[in-house]
Order: structure tokens, then C-alpha cells, then sequence
């Protein structure tokens, strides 16, 4: 039986990113990915790169993944395709201006210094074309910005398979086997692999994954569709990502036109990935408000895909403690690629040396069992 120290199931960016910093730790890693790297929810992000969480440790670790997305290409030896070109909040409601004033200061004490409070005014320099009739205040970062999911998966893959990995396209888990109270192999549609170590890094399918060790991993998948439209003049491969918060609305330039989005905060869970032409409506009618140029550009492309959602709107990191030897590395709740540099340093850096650069407890998958939730509340 072929035998591997960890074996990760999932080869998004995230399973990906930590076959390379586990690998690059001499671990001897087996990663499983029942279709091809990157051809999940991966492949069909919008590519936002941001700093501006609600939340400490998410503050943390998203300033550890700028640095390690801007040091890409010397460290994997591709480019990341990363641009900072900045991240832009626009706050239509006194409450969100309010709590995102507080989270400056936060974000200052943390060391993100570089975000700072716009007016409505000062932000419109930076997007011509934004509507701010009812804009009561703006946040932005310099230093946020988008990256390519493609580019950083597969640089991360061949970074992997160059120090050993072995990841392997085509190949479904069908079940994990446990021993002795502990994880001991997987079942796969190519055979059985003895480990002592999984990773749970299956996005949407998180969930499912864990029920083959008996344990409650509370992942929901909900479709978020994207839009590429034609060029609009006022939107140019500078401008920055921009957020309409109340609405989760946001646009940024890709290519010579434009891509936007916009989320469902309390849709229903759902596989489902075909295009609903009633969320370009609802996208539409926010758009003509804050981007009011858009009505003249044409829709070239768009698509559905799965967003994994936590009840905390926060990501589940590290061992599950009743089902020793079964970690998670999912339920990032749309900020997964954005995350995931970081997080395949941090978890490498927990399972292999027994403490982590950035403190993940608070993300640690027992906090659900004991009610131990802090709500991430910015999220798209």
C-alpha cells in the first residue's frame, strides 16, 4: 500500500498552497483532487486580495499572505499576477461608519498603517465613475488589490511537486479509515494510501469529508455569480477594488473591461452553479448607482460558483480534536484565495513544528461544540 506522512484532499489554492510549505518542510505529501488543481470554486473567484477584516486574526493573516503574494515570484518562481492596486469600502449606513472608524484604529494597532478613512469625495478621485449621492464615508487600502487564482494554484503546485509531492488529478475520496482512535488511510477511487495525517481542504464539500470520520464540520456551499463586461472608460487597470458594504455589490478592472459581483447574504445552500439571470437584475440595479457607467457596457462573460460558508463567516484551521490526526483547512467563507498563502504557511508551520506565526485558536474547528463564535463581519 502506498504510504504518504499527510495526505490533503482538496487541490483548490489552499491544497495546493500547503502541499508546497509542507513539502518544503520535508513532510511527504499525497494530495487528492477528484477532478483538476483549480477547477473548483478556485478557478471561478474574482481574485480580491485584501487586508480589511473585521477580525484580528484574519487582520494577521491577511498581511502575512500581501507579503508572501508580493515575494511570489522569488519564492515559487512564477508570477503571482498580483496588482495592488487597493481595496475601497463605500458606507451607505451611520452603523457600518461607525464600526469600520473603530476597525481603522484596529487595523493601525495591528500594523496595517497604511489603511486609512476616505470621504466620499477623496474617493471619487480614486474611481471617477463612483456614484456617492448616499456615501457617508469610504475606507481603502493601498496595499490590497487582486491576483490571479490560476497563476498562484498552479505555481504553488509545481512548487510542491519539485520538492516531492505528489498530487494526483482524478483520484475521489471515498473514505477515510480510522484505527485505533486515530486517522490511519484514505479509500480512493485509485486504491487505499496509508497516512496518519488528513487535511480537509474540499471547499463546499468540507462537510461531506468530515462525516467519514463522524465528525460535524458546519461548511454550507452558496452559489456567487461573476460578470466580466467590455471596456468602460471610467474603470482603468488602476482603479481599485470597490465594495458597496451594504449591498456586498463590487466591481474591479479586469483586463480592458470590468468584473463584478454581488452576494446573497441569506440565500438558501445549494450546489447549484448555473447562472441565475435574476442576480445580474439585482446586480444591475446596484450598479446604477454606484458605478452608473456600466449601463453602457456590454456583458462579455459570466458564471456561478461555491462560496464555502461557516456559521461565523469565519474559516476552520487546525486538528479536530475528537478524530486525532483529521485537520480542516476550509470554510473560508469567500475569502479563501485570498487566504490561503497564509494559511498553508501557518498550518504547516502548527502540524510540523508545533506553533504557528499567527495564533489560529480562535479559528480551530472545537469552537463551534463550545460556542466559542466571533462573527466575521466583512464579508462580500
Amino acid at each position: 500500500m502506498e504510504t504518504a506522512d499527510v495526505a490533503i484532499v482538496g487541490g483548490g489554492v489552499m491544497g495546493c498552497a500547503l502541499a508546497y510549505h509542507l513539502a518544503a518542510r520535508k513532510v511527504d505529501v499525497l494530495l487528492l483532487e477528484r477532478g483538476q488543481l483549480g477547477g473548483g470554486s478556485t478557478g471561478k473567484n474574482a481574485g480580491g486580495v485584501r487586508q480589511q477584516f473585521s477580525n484580528e486574526v484574519n487582520v494577521q493573516i491577511q498581511m502575512l499572505a500581501v507579503r508572501l503574494l508580493r515575494d511570489f515570484e522569488q519564492e515559487i518562481g512564477v508570477p503571482a499576477d498580483f496588482h495592488q492596486i487597493g481595496y475601497l469600502f463605500a458606507l451607505t449606513r451611520p452603523q457600518d461608519v461607525e464600526d469600520f472608524r473603530q476597525l481603522v484604529e484596529m487595523w493601525h494597532q495591528v500594523g496595517l498603517r497604511e489603511a486609512r478613512w476616505l470621504a466620499p469625495e477623496q474617493a471619487r478621485e480614486l474611481v471617477p465613475g463612483l456614484g456617492i449621492d448616499d456615501v457617508l464615508g469610504c475606507t481603502f487600502c493601498p496595499t490590497d488589490g487582486i491576483a490571479s487564482p490560476d497563476a498562484v494554484t498552479q505555481g504553488y503546485a509545481s512548487a510542491a511537486r519539485r520538492l516531492g509531492a505528489r498530487l494526483r488529478e482524478g483520484v475521489e475520496v471515498t473514505g477515510i479509515e480510522v484505527a485505533a482512535g486515530r486517522v490511519s488511510g484514505v479509500k480512493t477511487s485509485a486504491g487505499e494510501f496509508s497516512t496518519r495525517v488528513v487535511f480537509n481542504c474540499a471547499g463546499p464539500w468540507s462537510k461531506a469529508l468530515g462525516e467519514m470520520v463522524g465528525a460535524v464540520i458546519p461548511v454550507e456551499p452558496h452559489r456567487r455569480h461573476i460578470w466580466v463586461t467590455g471596456p468602460v472608460p471610467e474603470v482603468t487597470r488602476e482603479t481599485p477594488m470597490t465594495v458597496d458594504f451594504a449591498t456586498t455589490f463590487y466591481f474591479h478592472p479586469e483586463g480592458d473591461g470590468v468584473l463584478f459581483g454581488i452576494g446573497e447574504r441569506d440565500d438558501d445552500p445549494t450546489f447549484e452553479t448555473a447562472v441565475d439571470e435574476r442576480a445580474l437584475e439585482r446586480a444591475i440595479e446596484v450598479a446604477m448607482r454606484r458605478l452608473p457607467a456600466l449601463e453602457l457596457a456590454g456583458i462579455k462573460t459570466g458564471w456561478a460558483g461555491l462560496y464555502e460558508t461557516t456559521p461565523d463567516h469565519q474559516a476552520i484551521l487546525g486538528p479536530v480534536e475528537e478524530v486525532p490526526g483529521f485537520w480542516c483547512a476550509c470554510g473560508f467563507s469567500g475569502h479563501g484565495f485570498m487566504q490561503a498563502p497564509a494559511a498553508g504557511l501557518l498550518l504547516a508551520q502548527q502540524l510540523v513544528e508545533g506553533r504557528a506565526d499567527v495564533d489560529l485558536s480562535a479559528l480551530r474547528p472545537g469552537r463551534f461544540r463550545a460556542g466559542a463564535l466571533l462573527a466575521e463581519k466583512n464579508v462580500i
